[in-house]
């Protein structure tokens, strides 16, 4: 039986969202981005396939054989003979739903393709083959910004590279979700802008509707209701045209970007990984039973006919469902820590494994690390995803080519929790979005190099910058002031002690402690800082005397930076002897690594005057109550690495 695979795809996603400098347009735009699987689902139901059914609600539904695959901005579906002409079915599908995107969502830039399989069901061949002739095609496309010209008269729009148009309602251009309101349609905004605008309120008002329904399932809430408005929720973050709704502006901004370590290869090579989970499928018969089939949330193909197919649909959606679980949860932890004020958290990015969210400065640290835990512990306990750990975990670099599974060439060998990568960029109000976005961004590829390092089991790590210094706005070269004068990035999570023992940062691997400590790898970098702030480890809601003085910590700090290594051991020295509070913190600091074996005093300031700068950045951009909440959650038994032992069974507690 002929059948053809059809792949829908968005492109240039970040340039399409961070274009503008505007945050109502970046929250439209990533809402645009999931309309597709709408379209898709749309445009299939009006062809109306013969092996379309209704069940006794009146709901309509697409053959078990339809879709392949289905992730935000990525669709593939298969069409059969069942169904009439397979190959004129899926150009007749691309037409439609690129018809539109280019209509509905004006600037959004959706490329379809199609190709005919090699047999009745989906394998890794017609997959490879189906990539294959998307990235030909798109190579020979005009972009999207060519479709809106401006020479040679019209106006440039306010805040964009792209024409000015005519207001929405003067194009008679309306949909069900959009929400114009006056100021921007007297406005001289590009096309595309206005439909972004439009579609924020839409937008932000499902973000936190989802959140909510999350969080009731597990019995919580968000105590305070989040900013709903997107107008004034954007002038928070920044001075807009709607100055009458500044107000509760932050004193800094947060960009948290975070990407999953080990997807794009589990994604990339899905015939591995279904054959690694092949063993373990038997276990998820249980909670598939309980799914009903006119559940949105079921996986729409049927294991029986194509387990193939199945399982990349099971995967997208096993994976969805964590990432967005990960982030309700850490936006209600975040929320606990107040009870006064509501923190702005505000999704912009959520695509697969990858996700980018902007907040207040002070708690876009604790944001990342509380979505790391909770990535770790959802997809541990997950049947499905904890198994295909073991192939994000990559081979062993002497594992042999094999036309076969065998589990022995992987790193990990035993179900866990995937990992992900943090990179936190602290900016000031005003300051562009997209410039902090890529120093995020930056952030997070040093830490997976870290986190993925050669012949060693996979772990999370955050990282993290404070941008004092505008004028170099390169991310890697803003990224060098680091060396040689900070720890971070840090390796956090359920496989920390396996890579480090009782330490927190690569410098200790090649001596790892014998046994690791009780509190989390985090909760002891939390310690240090309470100590540098003058506080009780345990219980930083206690004082044991004054800070470390921050003069005296910036000024080796300085010398570091200058390469006046002893001078700085010299003035650390000078500190231990004459400053009570540091010899306090010098205490603290020997439970973090590097632990160096030298008995030279000298190299061994040097490892602990390496801290003082991330403690100095720490210190300084976490909220009142976050050391004292986090450091007490460990010692309470919610440690997410207790578990972890040797043979990387186990997971967050």
């Amino acid at each position: 039986m002929t059948s053809y695979l059809v792949m829908l795809q968005t492109n240039s996603n970040q340039p399409f969202i961070f274009s503008s400098p505007r945050l109502r347009e970046q929250i439209g735009a990533s809402f645009e981005i999931t309309l597709l699987s709408r379209w898709v689902k749309e445009a299939a139901f009006d062809m109306k396939l013969p092996s379309m059914s209704t069940s006794e609600k009146g709901i309509k539904t697409l053959p078990a054989t339809f879709w392949v695959s289905d992730s935000s901005g990525k669709v593939i579906v298969r069409f059969t003979e069942t169904d009439g002409d397979p190959k004129e079915l899926a150009k007749r599908l691309i037409r439609e739903v690129t018809l539109r995107a280019l209509t509905e969502a004006p600037g959004l830039d959706v490329t379809g393709v199609f190709v005919q399989t090699s047999s009745n069901t989906v394998d890794a061949g017609d997959l490879n083959a189906l990539d294959s002739v998307f990235l030909e095609y798109s190579l020979n496309r005009r972009p999207a910004a060519a479709r809106f010209p401006q020479f040679p008269f019209l106006e440039r729009g306010s805040e964009s590279a792209l024409p000015a148009s005519a207001s929405l309602g003067a194009l008679k251009f309306s949909q069900e979700s959009l929400q114009p309101n006056i100021f921007d349609e007297s406005s001289p905004l590009s096309f595309p802008s206005r439909v972004k605008r439009a579609f924020a309120s839409t937008s932000r008002k499902q973000q936190v509707d989802d959140v909510q329904e999350r969080l009731a399932k597990q019995g919580m809430e968000l105590k305070q209701e989040p900013q709903l408005d997107p107008t004034k929720l954007a002038a928070a973050f920044q001075d807009g045209e709607e100055s009458e709704d500044a107000k509760n502006m932050l004193s800094s901004v947060g960009v948290v970007h975070i990407d999953g370590n080990g997807v794009g290869a589990i994604m990339r090579d899905l015939d591995t990984a279904h054959t690694t989970v092949k063993p373990h499928l038997s276990s998820l018969e249980p909670a598939l039973s309980e799914r009903k089939s006119d559940d949105p949330k079921a996986n729409p193909c049927e294991r029986a006919e194509d387990p193939f197919q199945w399982f990349i649909m099971e995967v997208n959606r096993r994976l969805d469902e964590v990432v967005k679980d990960a982030i309700a949860l850490s936006w209600h932890e975040i929320q606990k820590l107040t009870q006064e004020t509501v923190v702005p958290i505000v999704p912009v990015l959520v695509g697969g494994d990858d996700i980018t969210v902007y907040t207040d400065g002070r708690y876009a640290i604790p944001f990342a690390e509380a979505y790391i835990h909770h990535y770790e512990e959802l997809t541990k306990d997950d049947d499905l995803l904890s198994v295909l750990a073991i192939v994000a975990g990559g081979k062993k670099a002497d594992a042999p080519e094999r036309d076969y599974f065998e589990i022995g060439d992987y790193i990990i060998q035993n179900p866990g929790p995937l990992t992900a990568s943090a990179g936190v960029a602290i900016v000031g109000r005003n300051f562009p979005f997209h410039i902090a976005y890529d120093l995020a961004e930056g952030l997070v590829s040093r830490g997976k190099k870290l986190g993925k390092k050669k012949e060693t089991v996979p772990c999370s790590t955050i990282d993290f910058h404070i941008l004092r210094d505008a004028t170099v706005l390169d991310p890697d070269d803003t990224l060098d002031e680091y060396k040689g004068r900070a720890q971070r990035p840090f390796l956090i999570g359920h496989y920390t002690p396996q890579r480090i023992g009782d330490a927190t940062t690569t410098s200790s691997e090649e001596a790892p402690a014998a046994e690791p400590q009780a509190l989390s790898s985090w909760a002891r970098i939390l310690q240090a800082v309470a100590a540098f702030d003058g506080k009780k480890p345990d219980d930083p809601t206690q004082t044991t005397g004054d800070p470390f003085p921050r003069a005296r910590a910036n000024r080796i700090v300085k010398l570091l930076a200058e390469g006046k290594e002893e001078k700085a051991a010299t003035e650390w020295g000078d500190a231990l002897q004459n400053a009570p509070s540091a010899g306090f913190l010098s205490k603290q600091l020997r439970l973090l690594p590097p632990h160096s074996s030298s008995s030279n005093g000298i190299a061994e300031a040097l490892e602990q005057i390496k801290w003082l700068l991330d403690l100095i950045d720490l210190s300084g951009n976490l909220p009142d109550g976050y050391l004292a909440s986090r450091i007490s959650s460990d010692a309470d038994g919610a440690n997410p690495e207790e578990a972890a032992d040797d043979s990387t069974e186990g997971g967050a507690q």
